[in-house]
């Protein structure tokens, strides 16, 4: 059995300012350890955070406070390791899949060359059964 901790979340806290000045807690002191290969799920009223949690977790929205740590190293902005699946389609209908999946690769990997990014995309789209859409 493994010990290590895949997904470890400290003391997260999320505010957001108001317009007196003053910030709105949105999330306060979350907790959460998660041993490799362990399943969780959060669950929660409407509004109590939980998109909110992921969002940071994913590296999507900033942290006001606190730590995460996936996998051994700490969370500081989106990366190629994580990925969020939205429950409303978020494909943008005008786009190709390829110009689709290009936009995440382009912000995963925005230092490498435009022919490695498109070789990327291909093999992504071919692993699920969309090569023809290209």
């Amino acid at each position: 059995m493994l010990d290590e901790r895949y997904v470890e979340i400290f003391n997260l806290v999320k505010a957001y300012p108001n317009p007196f000045g003053d910030e709105i807690k949105v999330v306060d002191g979350f907790e959460l350890k998660v041993p490799c290969g362990d399943v969780v799920s959060i669950i929660g009223h409407s509004g109590c955070g939980k998109s909110t949690v992921l969002n940071m977790v994913a590296g999507l929205i900033p942290i006001s406070d606190g730590g995460i740590v996936v996998a051994g190293k700490e969370i500081d902005g989106p990366g190629p390791d994580r990925a969020v699946v939205f429950q409303a389609p978020c494909l943008l209908p005008w786009m190709t899949s390829f110009q689709n999946v290009m936009l995440g690769v382009k912000r995963s990997y925005p230092h490498v060359s435009k022919g490695e990014r498109k070789e990327m995309v291909e093999a992504a789209l071919a692993m699920v059964g969309l090569a023809d859409s290209m």
